[in-house]
């Protein structure tokens, strides 16, 4: 049922104080449960840049009390996000003094990183971030849940769930039920600064209504409130990953690199030209990246000899890391280090890892996958069964890397 959007108003007096340049406020918080195997317990204060990046402004230890407290000091208000312990977060909008009571750490026996809600007490315009908070969060977790079900069903192979998973009527989809919940609060804090932190995943790269919608509210955001540089830097930042996406279509080059090996020497792309060439971005503390490698290494058995190979990207920040997850993968191909992850992730538009790149033997992208799945290793192996033909002996594989 809808929300009637009107027991949201505020009155515009109010709201004209909101408009004004906040540059200090109090942040105060409690943890209920901390780390008991560490003796200290720290919380960051972190900028939201709204680029999914953010920068720690400030830190704090947590009392014996469980407290923490900040004195915020800032150019204008923006999104923050309180960071306890690398287990709980809160997000807020800084034009008024926040408190907020977090859980804090996981104390079940199997710790999984999962989206826990924490209400900031705030302002009138942090209500917008602590709504689209909790709304990504159920979102998320009801994405779990139909998950769950899907695997219950491959398992199990349940007649009667089956029949009423597919039989039953669904009236809001799990992207549908999001996305109206979403629009409800875009229209009910239409022109309020704070709305830059939902336009932030509004654009995308395509150009579209949503591309239109998002940059006609950065516009009016831009004119109404010249201190809020975020929102300029938000619309710069949207028009380059616009015109980078549009580089790495299919059909598009696949840009230039040169990254250095384990042993510090430069190579790129290039030298894989008439041949059939998978790009992997990993990291060594990557899951999923990790799990990926049986898959790919079947590939590269297989069609090695039949002009195709693999190159591998890591966005380790850790050197040694990187080497040691080498040394236990065993990777029988080019292994480059990226020298700037930041750099790496916006030039080729990823945020999540594995992304892997199918490049063709003119150096030209055919695929991207986001995640390597059994369906994504079989649409590389059904190109390369049509494609791929036994390789010239002149035509060298890349050298195997030793550490």
């Amino acid at each position: 049922m809808w929300m009637p959007l009107a027991i949201l108003a505020m009155p515009t007096t109010l709201l004209a104080q909101q408009d004004k340049v906040v540059k200090s406020i109090t942040v105060k918080g409690t943890v209920q449960f901390t780390d008991p195997n560490q003796k200290e317990h720290k919380v960051w204060l972190m900028k939201d840049g709204l680029n999914g990046k953010g920068v720690a402004v400030d830190s704090a230890l947590i009392g014996p009390d469980n407290t923490f407290s900040f004195k915020l000091k800032q150019d204008h208000q923006g999104v923050y996000t309180i960071n306890a312990m690398y287990w709980d977060y809160a997000t807020f909008w800084s034009d008024a003094d926040v408190k907020v009571q977090m859980r804090g750490y996981d104390t079940a026996r199997m710790k999984i990183k999962i989206p826990h809600y924490n209400f900031v007490e705030g302002s009138y315009d942090n209500g917008f971030i602590q709504l689209s908070k909790l709304n990504s969060d159920l979102n998320y977790l009801r994405m779990i849940d139909e998950y769950n079900l899907d695997y219950y069903l491959k398992q199990k192979n349940d007649s009667n769930v089956k029949a009423y998973k597919n039989e039953r009527r669904i009236y809001n989809p799990l992207d549908e039920d999001y996305q109206r919940r979403n629009e409800a609060l875009i229209q009910a804090y239409a022109n309020r600064p704070v709305l830059i932190y939902a336009i932030r995943g509004m654009a995308g790269t395509e150009a579209g209504e949503k591309y239109d919608k998002a940059m006609k509210l950065l516009d009016q955001l831009v004119a109404k409130y010249p201190w809020l540089t975020e929102a300029k830097a938000l619309k710069e930042n949207i028009i380059y990953n616009t015109n980078q996406a549009r580089k790495l279509k299919t059909g598009q080059p696949m840009p230039s690199v040169n990254y250095p090996m384990p042993d510090g020497k430069l190579a790129g792309l290039d030298q894989y030209k008439g041949k059939y060439l998978l790009v992997d971005f990993w990291a060594s503390w990557c899951g999923p990246c990790r799990q990926a490698i049986p898959k790919v290494k079947e590939l590269y058995n297989a069609y090695k000899d039949r002009g195709f190979d693999v190159a591998s990207i890591s966005i380790d920040t850790d050197k040694k890391a990187w080497q040691k997850a080498m040394t236990e993968e065993n990777m029988p191909w080019l292994q480059l280090l990226s020298d700037n992850k930041d750099k790496t992730m916006k030039e080729f538009q990823f945020s999540g890892i594995p992304t892997m790149y199918l490049v063709d033997p003119d150096g030209n992208i055919m695929e991207r996958f986001t995640g390597f799945t059994e369906e994504a290793q079989a649409t590389v192996k059904n190109i390369l069964e049509k494609g791929a033909k036994a390789a010239p002996k002149k035509v060298m594989s890349a050298p195997m890397m030793g550490f």
